[in-house]
């Protein structure tokens, strides 16, 4: 199998690697771990829209590297999904929906 060449936080979001259904569910329960996770006592998880920018991102909230640290080991605890690689991290963590996609997509590969 040739190597995978490295991503350049360019690439689209893929949603077809899993069913609509389960990725909904997915955004919604990665929206409560990131409040949860966070403290983000002002903002509800409804409050996070599926395409906004997570980290430094100047939006509603502007999570920082400790912060995606910490969803990371918690999306690591929930789904036994880990984002170790810098440029991997780069991509998932731009917004829900990337990190939903990239969760579902190490899901579809892993045996």
């Amino acid at each position: 199998m040739p190597p995978t060449p490295p991503l350049t936080g360019d690439e689209p979001v893929r949603t077809d690697l899993a069913d609509t259904a389960e990725i909904a569910a997915l955004k919604t329960r990665l929206k409560q771990l990131i409040v949860e996770v966070c403290d983000l006592a002002d903002i509800s998880p409804e409050d996070i829209t599926d395409d906004e920018r997570l980290i430094r991102g100047g939006g509603k909230f502007d999570l920082g590297s400790l912060d995606a640290i910490e969803i990371s080991a918690a999306i690591d605890k929930e789904f036994g999904v880990r984002i170790e690689d810098l440029s991997a991290a780069k991509v998932a963590f731009r917004s829900v929906s990337s990190l939903a996609a990239h969760i579902a997509s190490v899901r579809v590969q892993s045996p």
